[in-house]
């Protein structure tokens, strides 16, 4: 008889952990809250558009990638179009000066060559390190530059003449800042554009994971959406079955929980199985970054201008106590599923504050105002950037960080997980605890899609050596 997984979420770890669960022998059910898969990989309809509400790029389009091998077993790849850009961004300093952010690291290098040749060292020095990554390559190994493994981005900006480089490269993770990153964070992202293992897939978050569901699906799996799982059910120290928010109980012979990891270690177990590590990653002092989206629907072909940007602002954007002196902000053009014909989505990453939006929350006329006046300036930034979507704009959509925790329960709002400054994570398995596993970004260094992914798959591995299986 086939022992019987539970997976709590329908996210990209918990379809992931179904896919190969049943990969390898087990009955699994995956139970979830919400009425579509993906968890914080979505998108949602607003009237003629859609709005994307996660994705910016995923590694592993890359046949050379061991990242392409997971997503083909997992189907995400089937019939779907991934696009792997020229370009990761432009920054515009808005008097007229540019940096282009190449995916291929020799027109990278030519043109910041060419924008300060008096930075020649530091440029060249660089984009070697760039050329010698080769991250989740099956043929070839990293040869990383140890200096810039923990040399921060604060840091190694201070090692070019040209004010303006030294501007444009700090923006190129948006909403994180120099401090808070290692330079070996934006060499990672740029080697992965570089050997074309980065993608969009057409379609966006949401019919990406619908790709995963129905590989799930077709590999006898079983989904039970609008099922809130309310507590994990424990005897004698081993996780047995699941509680429902209705009082139902099922019973299997494995859980993973692969929802948020403050709902699963404080609500499902009550707090039950922590440790002082676990404490103190989930102590109120930590400040994680939280970013609220803002999108807009027009009426207007941007197909001709850069599909993702960084602009410095004339007016700082403050929003709480955070003030935003440039902005990010992405159009969706290339996609024709997203856009349609002569119409294009502008959305934008904005750095805010979890506290301040939980405060706001009290007073919802407060909070919807606050919303309005944010979009306001926002739509001011955009016409100004873009005078020809003046007049046009059809919708607007905001989400905050009050959003990301209503839908999904993840804490502070923090849709990407932990951060580079994280010391440490929530570990798969919690001690004292059988039978229990965690799956998500949560248990990673730092957040994403293809991070999630492993993790369900890890979770599958880990209960394969559990259960005596090779």
């Amino acid at each position: 008889m086939e022992k019987k997984i539970i997976i709590i979420g329908a996210g990209i770890s918990g379809l992931s952990a179904g896919c190969y669960g049943q990969m390898n022998g087990y009955e699994t059910e995956i139970f979830e809250m919400q009425k579509t898969p993906g968890g914080l990989c979505t998108s949602w309809n607003r009237k003629d558009y859609i709005i994307d509400g996660c994705i910016d790029w995923v590694v592993g389009s890359n046949p050379d990638s061991i990242l392409y091998d997971f997503w083909k077993e997992i189907g995400a790849f089937d019939n779907i179009e991934l696009i792997n850009h020229d370009y990761v961004m432009n920054v515009e300093d808005g008097n007229g000066k540019k940096l282009i952010l190449y995916s291929n690291v020799d027109n990278l290098e030519k043109h910041l060559l060419e924008l300060s040749p008096k930075d020649s060292v530091v440029i060249k020095e660089f984009t070697d390190a760039i050329r010698k990554s080769s991250f989740f390559s099956k043929s070839k190994k990293t040869i990383f530059n140890d200096k810039f493994l923990s040399m921060t981005m604060y840091d190694f900006l201070k090692e070019f003449k040209s004010k303006f480089l030294k501007e444009a490269l700090s923006v190129c993770l948006l909403p994180l800042r120099p401090k808070e990153y290692s330079v070996g964070g934006l060499i990672f992202r740029l080697s992965l554009y570089n050997r074309k293992d980065a993608f969009w897939p057409v379609g966006g978050s949401l019919a990406f994971a619908r790709n995963i569901e129905k590989k799930y699906i077709s590999l006898d799996g079983k989904i039970k959406y609008g099922k809130k799982v309310q507590e994990v059910i424990v005897k004698n120290n081993k996780a047995i079955g699941i509680k429902l928010s209705n009082g139902i109980i099922h019973y299997a012979d494995y859980i993973v929980s692969a929802i948020d990891g403050y709902s699963t270690i404080f609500n499902l177990l009550k707090g039950d199985y922590l440790d002082n590590g676990i404490k103190n990653l989930f102590n109120n002092k930590i400040d994680l970054p939280t970013s609220m989206q803002v999108s807009l629907g027009i009426n207007c072909d941007l197909s001709d201008e850069p599909h993702s940007i960084a602009i410095k602002l004339d007016n700082p954007l403050t929003v709480g106590n955070i003030t935003n002196t440039h902005l990010y902000f992405k159009h969706f053009s290339y996609d024709s599923i997203i856009s349609s014909p002569n119409k294009s989505v502008i959305t934008s990453i904005i750095r805010t504050e979890y506290k301040y939006w939980k405060n706001l929350y009290k007073d919802i006329e407060m909070y919807k105002l606050e919303k309005e006046k944010i979009c306001m300036k926002f739509i001011e930034i955009v016409e100004k950037r873009f005078p020809e979507t003046k007049g046009k704009i059809e919708i607007t959509d905001v989400a905050t960080p009050i959003t990301y925790h209503r839908y999904t329960d993840v804490w502070k709002g923090s849709y990407m997980g932990w951060w580079a400054k994280s010391k440490s994570i929530i570990p798969q398995v919690l001690f004292g605890l059988e039978n229990f596993y965690i799956a998500g970004q949560w248990t990673q260094a730092s957040g994403g899609v293809s991070g999630s992914m492993m993790s369900g798959r890890s979770c599958i591995n880990k209960i394969r050596m559990d259960d005596g299986k090779r």
